[in-house]
């Protein structure tokens, strides 16, 4: 089939379902993030029922059309199943959904299990919307990339936002009549510095990747453009989480970008432009007077320090270089060698790193490291006390009977979980409670037990590896599996919540959708 018959074949299939995904793509990447009804007060529900609301629109409509489709392809004589078959990836959905029921149903919490109440919302219900999206989307995908174009602009603006709240300019007044404590710790439109970070690091992963694999010119600008945007906003979140996740995206959209020799020198500029941003974000803070809200070590480092000039200029070097191998057409390109040894080197680094956390935690607890303490040294003190919450979280796991540490307590329900440790947490760290271990990983496992955080991985890996499979004949595949990539990396130290979490889902969902595409082809 020729290019052109390809199209026509894909607009004679784009039906209203079609574009009804697409819309609410387009609602979700644009509106959804900056919706606020009263600055941050309500934040957090604010997103929550909006999510409701749309998807739930999107599930209804988009159901009434796959049952008018398949009524009138009976009337025709055509034989078109109800039910498709199902992948790997649906049937661990479901799962997940099944065992997010069994726990709802036994746990002693019911109430708030199905609505979250005790937590962040990411109850029952929300996990149903989360299932019907992924459903509804993955049945009725087709990429257009004007989606894309309204996310990775909109996303811009909120990183602008996030700069500028962080050096105390709030042209929206979103910081009006706070304490000191929240204006330091909230920004943007979205809430405190742990949901933004998480939001950079899904935004910066889908610009990199987009930036890399669209052949669309105009995305290609707003892919580039959108990077400098993501870094610096993702350096101005000043989490730990964000660096984490950084830590993560660069060196896996490096091995995706391996596959190609173009798509590796598209790579090396993405990174020019990222680093160079680091500087642009500099010589913003020396305009203003460097009155900000004080940045972490880390960030410190990646902005002001002479040393990142080295990749600005290591990579613009490569870029050039590349470009001038590959002036007369692609070289001959060993991609399968070049994969192994990003790999390799990506292994190394992560053994490194454990290992040297584990040395300075268990073997070696006398030796200074200065800054580096609150990342290498494990204790209770360890990443703002999540060592303490980490610990008890154990602990009180440990007591759970027989189907509570198949099924957990209930969905998000670790506020209740860790209440006996309230006292000591206040004691100790001036906190008078948490509804979060802040681990996702952690918080999955007590409140959906071993089933339900297996079923969740099972979900998240399995939709990697078939998007992978997927990426040959569909590359934008590799953007939303690097963006799940990011988002599964920030979250050992971060909690989902619905103002991210819904992205995770639907970066998800339209993976799984390129995948079945792929199996259609």
């Amino acid at each position: 089939m020729t290019q052109t018959q390809n199209e026509n074949t894909q607009k004679a299939k784009y039906t209203v379902a079609n574009s009804l995904v697409n819309y609410y793509l387009a609602i979700m990447f644009s509106f959804f993030p900056l919706f606020l009804t009263e600055q941050y007060a309500h934040a957090r529900l604010d997103k929550y029922w909006f999510y409701l609301i749309a998807t739930g629109i999107l599930v209804i409509s988009v159901g009434v059309c796959m049952a008018l489709s398949h009524s009138e392809a009976k009337r025709l004589g055509q034989s078109v199943p109800l039910i498709k078959p199902l992948s790997v990836t649906d049937i661990l959905m479901l799962c997940f959904l099944g065992f997010a029921v069994i726990s709802t149903v036994l746990s002693p919490y019911p109430a708030e299990a199905f609505l979250g109440t005790g937590g962040r919302n990411n109850g029952l219900l929300l996990l149903l919307m989360y299932t019907l999206m992924y459903f509804g989307v993955t049945r009725n995908y087709v990429c257009k990339d004007y989606v894309f174009i309204i996310y990775l602009s909109v996303s811009a603006v909120i990183a602008l936002l996030t700069v500028l709240n962080f050096f105390y300019i709030d042209p929206l007044g979103m910081l009006d009549g706070y304490d000191e404590a929240t204006i330091a710790d909230f920004g943007s439109t979205l809430g405190n510095k742990n949901i933004i970070a998480a939001f950079m690091c899904v935004y910066l992963a889908v610009a990199v990747m987009t930036f890399v694999v669209t052949e669309n010119k105009a995305l290609r600008i707003v892919g580039g453009i959108a990077i400098a945007f993501a870094y610096m906003g993702l350096l101005s979140a000043d989490s730990t989480s964000d660096i984490l996740g950084l830590a993560v995206i660069l060196p896996v959209t490096a091995i995706f970008s391996a596959r190609r020799f173009d798509y590796l020198r598209r790579w090396t500029l993405a990174m020019a432009i990222l680093f160079l941003s680091g500087k642009v974000l500099l010589l913003f803070a020396t305009a203003v007077g460097d009155h900000n809200k004080g940045f972490e070590f880390l960030q410190q480092f990646l902005i002001y320090h002479p040393l990142t000039f080295v990749p600005i200029a290591v990579f613009g070097v490569l870029y050039l270089l590349l470009l001038f191998v590959g002036r007369n057409g692609a070289p001959r390109y060993p991609a399968k060698a070049v994969r192994i040894i990003l790999i390799l080197l990506f292994s190394i680094g992560i053994i490194f790193a454990v290992g040297a956390f584990c040395y300075f935690s268990f073997a070696d607890t006398k030796t200074d490291l200065g800054n580096f303490k609150k990342l290498l040294r494990f204790d209770d003190y360890w990443g703002t006390h999540r060592g303490f919450m980490w610990r008890v979280s154990f602990e009180e796991y440990a007591k759970f009977n027989f189907l509570q540490r198949f099924f957990g307590a209930g969905p998000d329900t670790v506020y209740f979980v860790l209440q006996p440790h309230f006292d000591e947490l206040l004691k100790r760290f001036g906190d008078a409670s948490t509804d979060c271990a802040h681990n996702e990983y952690i918080n999955y496992l007590l409140t959906q037990g071993a089933l339900g955080l297996t079923a969740y991985l099972g979900v998240m890996i399995t939709a990697i590896v078939r998007g992978l499979k997927a990426a040959k004949s569909h590359p934008m595949a590799l953007a939303f599996i690097a963006a799940m990539i990011g988002y599964l990396a920030q979250s050992v130290v971060n909690l989902y919540n619905p103002i991210v979490t819904p992205f995770l889902f639907i970066f998800l969902s339209l993976t799984e959708a390129l995948s079945r595409k792929k199996s259609l082809d």
